[in-house]
């Protein structure tokens, strides 16, 4: 014996336990709506040389942005357009189920 589980036996084991179907969907459907900045780039067929010109920026820029904890609001939004894309942001209250649009920038002239 090698003392390893053949992923088949695993897998069976996993699918048995209750609730574990709807587990697994729920986190598939989840995986389907994220994708991180360079797997939306790859998805387009965008290479980081070729969004790097269009933002007229090094490509050195698009790869230390696309692996960055933390980004600019604004920096995202140009990634996007680029991309062909724009942002949206929406405020997700959980305890009430409610989701609202969120605006950012100048209120418009009364």
């Amino acid at each position: 014996m090698s003392g390893h589980t053949k992923w088949s036996i695993v897998r069976a084991e996993l699918r048995s336990k209750p609730g574990a179907e709807e587990a697994v969907a729920e986190a598939r459907e989840r995986s389907r709506e994220e994708l991180r900045l360079y797997e939306l780039r790859h998805a387009e067929a965008v290479s980081q040389a070729e969004l790097a010109g269009r933002l007229e920026i090094t490509q050195g820029a698009i790869s230390k942005f696309e692996h960055a904890d933390n980004v600019r609001i604004s920096t995202l939004r140009q990634y996007l357009e680029a991309l062909g894309a724009r942002l949206e942001l929406v405020a997700v209250f959980d305890d009430e189920d409610r989701r609202v649009p969120i605006e950012l920038g100048k209120q418009p002239a009364a």
